[in-house]
């Protein structure tokens, strides 16, 4: 092997075969569609850290805003900053967004984004006096990020399991044939949200998009040794079987890589933030659906940063135009591919904030606000219930600190139903789904989705 030993060539293989590992579920499919004959995506963004969405829907009629400075104090915006929504609820309900989200306040005056209020982990319906007198199933580690960040990915916050929504959405689809190649794509990397017992996801970089096994594009040497390998003959059912595995996920790698490499250039320029790079690639992926023989794609996205204890004021000043430019530019592109109708995007996070201040920041909550964006929303609306912002409310279990009155499993079964997945399966992509929503009651369980 002339200057490359056998040795450094094995030890190179060992490494590379790792990140294939990954690739391996749904790549194998790489040239099989789904059945369902026309194309939908969903786009989730999860904010990490627990997002303060408090200050990102604010209420904006003058009675409740001033509950909402008194409660906040040194959190509250200015209302005169604040940028007031083309809205008006049924009891004469007004809000705005930061002054940092303009271009989502447009999307909602357009009709292309609705807010989602007061969403949260649930285990059962929960109010103040079943909490209080502990006569009601609780979240796993309620306020802790580890488990509310899982509990969002998997929407089964009352115990702890290895597979998540979009995860089991697509062991549903592969149930009723091959899952389609890149059915779930990451820009972050593996994540439960997209684990099933039989998929996986597919990473690509939101810069560099499909990242080969390294090497294997860049050493001829190392390309030859390593087909060489992979071609053999092997009397071990283990070898043989991982020798299959690893040229299949090699192998479709090169075809996913060669179908962005002949995306079509897009009009629409996007930003240089994390959300904006991410979002650019998976409009690249999108615009090679055909390509790739697929008509149903999840897509991940997570933009740190959100655990904001201090300095609350300018770190959402700095980061939220980030946010509400990508959605915007993504929006944009969508437009442009013909396909807005088709592509959902949704936002999570581990949880709301508290809303009395701990100087200058907020602590973990629970409660919070989430948006939907897409040509199949029902936009400019705010759904759910929005929780009156006094003191010792209702809700209120100390500090601010919210009971959902909408739960995840609702938000994503509007979700799944508007993406295919047939009622009587929803229950296996949402295992508690039942102790929320009558799954065969042919009314939608929020009413966002078209």
């Amino acid at each position: 092997m002339n200057n490359y030993s056998r040795r450094n060539f094995l030890n190179h293989a060992a490494l590379v075969s790792l990140g294939a590992a990954t690739q391996m579920n749904t790549l194998g499919r790489l040239a099989h569609a789904s059945s369902h004959g026309d194309y939908k995506a969903m786009v989730c963004i999860l904010l990490a850290g627990g997002a303060d969405s408090f200050n990102m829907l604010v209420p904006y009629d003058t009675s409740r805003y001033n509950d909402y400075t008194g409660f906040r104090s040194d959190l509250a915006l200015p209302r005169n900053e604040l940028l007031p929504l083309n809205y008006a609820g049924p009891n004469g309900e007004a809000y705005a967004t930061h002054p940092g989200m303009g271009p989502v306040r447009t999307l909602f005056d357009q009709g292309n984004l609705a807010f989602i209020a007061n969403v949260g982990t649930l285990a059962d319906p929960t109010d103040k006096t079943a909490y209080q007198n502990g006569t009601v199933r609780l979240p796993l580690g309620l306020f802790s990020h580890a488990d509310q960040i899982a509990q969002w990915q998997t929407s089964v916050p009352d115990r702890r399991i290895s597979t998540g929504v979009a995860g089991r959405i697509g062991d549903v689809i592969a149930a009723s044939g091959p899952a389609p190649i890149a059915l779930n794509v990451s820009t972050a990397g593996t994540n439960l949200f997209q684990t099933g017992a039989t998929v996986t996801n597919y990473s690509v970089d939101a810069n560099d998009g499909v990242r080969l096994v390294p090497g294997y594009g860049d050493s001829q040497l190392f390309k030859d040794s390593l087909d060489s390998l992979l071609g053999a003959s092997y009397s071990d059912a283990f070898r043989r079987t991982y020798r299959q595995k690893f040229r299949a996920a090699i192998d479709s790698g090169l075809t996913f890589k060669a179908a962005l490499d002949a995306a079509p250039t897009l009009n629409t320029t996007f930003g240089t933030g994390p959300l904006s790079a991410s979002l650019a690639q998976i409009a690249r992926v999108i615009s090679v659906r055909d390509a790739l023989g697929v008509d149903r794609q999840t897509f991940f996205v997570t933009v740190g940063g959100w655990d904001h204890h201090d300095d609350v004021l300018p770190l959402q000043a700095q980061m939220l135009p980030g946010i509400a430019n990508g959605l915007s530019e993504f929006h944009q592109a969508m437009t442009e591919l013909g396909v807005a109708d088709a592509v959902t995007t949704f936002t999570i996070s581990d949880f709301g904030r508290t809303l009395t201040s701990n100087g200058k920041g907020s602590d973990h909550g629970w409660g919070g606000h989430q948006l939907v964006m897409g040509g199949a929303v029902r936009g400019n609306d705010v759904y759910g219930a929005y929780p009156s912002l006094v003191p010792d409310n209702a809700l209120d279990v100390g500090r601010g600190r919210d009971i959902p009155t909408t739960s995840v499993d609702e938000m994503y079964a509007e979700l799944a139903l508007w993406f295919g997945v047939a009622p009587s399966d929803l229950d296996l992509v949402l295992p508690n789904i039942g102790r929320f929503y009558a799954t065969q009651s042919g009314a939608p369980p929020i009413g966002f989705m078209s």
